[in-house]
């Protein structure tokens, strides 16, 4: 078994990234958001459970089914005695309006509850999305620090230099031929995670874009540079807004009106019976047809020996503990903002700092240190040295970019924002 998969991983590092991927789509950040949305089966499952609540309103609503009966006196008793046909009707007395209420408030719960899933498939598909093009960025890296590896060899091999330059350039370009492979298999792994997310089986979908690139816009986040965000206005608007307080506060109400449903049970129902009544002539006391109609009304279910106490006092504790479930959803709410907060804040200060210095700073440092190579001034391990910064820094950068729109995806969850499902 560990020869098999020595054998599986040593195949996967060098198998060419052109056959390993296939590109049978390519699609943008939106259109993967909406096709996983319509090809998720936790999503399709929630929406099943949110027509089930909403054809529930029509059941909390319905009405009693009328009882046809038929009473025949057999034998001797049916001298003297009239035989029945008749209705009863049940009539249900202020219960139907509260349990229509309840299954209402219980609705709009499941409703909120399709959202939180909704949001979290979304997240995911951000994050996987732009993990995708992260590797794919990491890979063209890799591979121009190999060909330029190839190129410093190169000239190391045709050039008069000292065999220990000559033994540490050929190194340095295995050594970068291998992260190219290992930078591959990532792509790889990469594109299967996002194809798993999105629920593919016959269509293999890659990014729209090559690589992780500033175009902000296509990725559904803002510049930094032009981050004008106000915290407080914005976690107020995501505890007004957010999907699991809402349905939290909801299952407050929803308690509520169950206790209300319960307590229903109290009154009393009303049963109407009428119907027609009749003698024959051979079993009648004078020999004559005799007929006429009945009617009677009853109170059923009058709570004299059961008064449901223990129903009602279970149905306040679950108000209590939606109450508490309420808070504590809150709290989280408020932490989990805070912290995604502080989290795309940071991520946003080291993207800016990214730009403003590093970047150029890095490239400077390399172009300087290939000249001073090309007129002898520099020796190749100097120069492997400023190549190696200069390629560690471009990761840093793509890694930084990455980590920008990971946390403003994390951060619009939380606060509910650029979600715009019905």
């Amino acid at each position: 078994m560990k020869k098999l998969l020595t054998t599986l991983l040593i195949f996967l590092i060098f198998t060419p990234y052109s056959s390993a991927i296939v590109e049978d789509e390519k699609i943008s950040l939106q259109n993967a958001i909406e096709i996983a949305l319509k090809t998720n089966p936790q999503i399709k499952s929630k929406k099943i459970d949110t027509e089930i609540a909403k054809n529930d309103i029509k059941s909390a609503d319905k009405l009693q089914n009328p009882s046809i009966g038929i009473f025949q006196n057999i034998g001797k008793t049916r001298y003297g005695n009239p035989q029945e046909l008749g209705v009863k009707y049940n009539i249900e007395l202020f219960k139907r309006e509260k349990r229509k209420n309840l299954a209402k408030s219980n609705y709009i719960a499941i409703k909120n509850s399709e959202k939180i899933s909704q949001y979290d498939l979304i997240l995911e598909v951000k994050k996987a999305y732009i993990d995708f093009l992260l590797k794919k960025s990491n890979l063209k890296i890799i591979q121009e620090e190999q060909n330029l590896a190839y190129q410093l060899y190169k000239t190391a091999k045709n050039s008069k230099v000292p065999e220990p330059d000559l033994i540490e350039a050929k190194i340095a370009l295995n050594r970068s031929i291998m992260k190219t492979n290992t930078a591959k298999t990532q792509v790889i792994f990469a594109q299967n995670h996002f194809n798993t997310i999105m629920n593919t089986s016959n269509i293999n979908y890659d990014t729209k874009e090559d690589e992780l690139s500033d175009d902000y816009v296509s990725l559904l986040a803002i510049k930094p540079e032009e981050d004008n965000l106000d915290f407080e206005k914005a976690k107020e608007y995501a505890l007004n807004n957010r999907a699991d307080i809402l349905k939290a506060k909801q299952l407050v109400e929803s308690a509520q009106k169950n206790l209300s449903v319960i307590k229903s049970k109290l009154i009393p129902n009303l049963e109407i019976e009428s119907g027609w009544q009749y003698e024959t002539s051979s079993s009648s006391d004078n020999g004559k047809f005799k007929s006429g109609a009945f009617a009677g009304v009853f109170l059923k279910d009058i709570p004299l020996i059961y008064q449901y106490r223990p129903e009602i006092k279970n149905a306040k504790l679950e108000i209590e503990k939606a109450q508490l479930n309420y808070e504590d959803i809150k709290i989280d709410a408020i932490r989990n903002i805070t912290d995604a907060w502080e989290k795309y804040t940071i991520a946003k200060d080291n993207l800016i700092f990214y730009n403003k210095e590093l970047l150029q700073d890095s490239k400077n440092l390399l172009s300087a240190s290939k000249r001073s190579l090309d007129k002898n001034e520099n020796d190749v391990t100097s120069f492997l040295v400023a190549k190696k910064l200069y390629f560690e820094l471009m990761l840093g950068y793509k890694q930084s970019l990455a980590d920008y729109y990971t946390s403003y995806a994390e951060l619009s969850k939380e606060l509910s924002l650029n979600y715009n499902l019905n």
